[in-house]
């Protein structure tokens, strides 16, 4: 009987040349890997270090005491909910259902934002397609607060003539820049009064600001990219 010993061969070890290219390649993507969040990351905090700083000065005596507010056309604290969706993203929602004949729709222009005509859905809660007009808000050249909502992303990514990134750059307006509404054929100027930060349930943004006033709110989540809190830049007709 013949006795057969197989022997394996040791395995072959990896030549300098092999190593060395895959020391560069575990680098490359490291490199990619920490540019990725950077790129994703260091916008959120260079808005709280500068943006957030500059909206949240010299606002301590807005919005004006709710006692001094006396529109009849104010919006009902009752009827008007904060609800949170599946993927955490809060947002107001309410009830009420304005009567009258109402227009559909009207347009809003901001010549420093680049947003020429943009669809506002009257007394409309989505704003995946189009700004959201909240029901039973004021509308343009209105006694009272008209309120409109719009989406914004990470700044990188600003689009104004997309309305998931149409108010990416809602931080930037300033005192006295203008805001154009257009409803049938009628235009209507806005100039900013002052901007704030407020938390994703502060339904007080909804109200008028005077029981004379003529106002326009526009409100995004910030900082862009995230749902954290709420921007509101609030505007008068002149």
């Amino acid at each position: 009987m013949t006795l057969a010993i197989y022997i394996k061969d040791p395995p072959k070890l990896a030549n300098k040349k092999t190593r060395k290219k895959d020391r560069y390649f575990y680098l490359l993507i490291s490199l990619v890997g920490l540019l990725s969040i950077i790129f994703a990351v260091w916008p959120y905090f260079l808005w709280q270090l500068t943006t957030a700083r500059r909206l949240t000065a010299k606002v301590q005596d807005f919005p004006i005491p709710q006692k001094e507010v006396l529109s009849a056309s104010q919006i009902s604290q009752a009827n008007v909910q904060v609800v949170k969706d599946p993927d955490g993203f809060s947002y107001f929602t309410t009830t009420y259902k304005p009567q009258g004949n109402r227009p559909k729709e009207f347009y809003v222009t901001i010549p420093k934002l680049k947003i020429e005509n943009a669809t506002a859905k009257v007394d409309n809660l989505n704003f995946k397609n189009n700004l959201s007009h909240f029901p039973g808000s004021a509308l343009p050249g209105e006694i009272g607060n008209a309120f409109i909502t719009g989406h914004s992303v990470l700044p990188q990514f600003n689009d104004p003539n997309d309305y998931n990134a149409i108010f990416t750059k809602l931080d930037s307006l300033e005192v006295g820049d203008e805001v154009y509404a257009q409803i049938g054929d009628q235009r209507f100027k806005y100039v900013v009064q002052y901007s704030k930060v407020v938390d994703p349930q502060d339904t007080s943004v909804l109200q008028p600001l005077s029981s004379q006033g003529k106002n326009l709110t526009l409100m995004t989540c910030v900082p862009p990219g995230t749902s954290t809190k709420r921007l509101v830049v609030i505007t008068s007709l002149i």
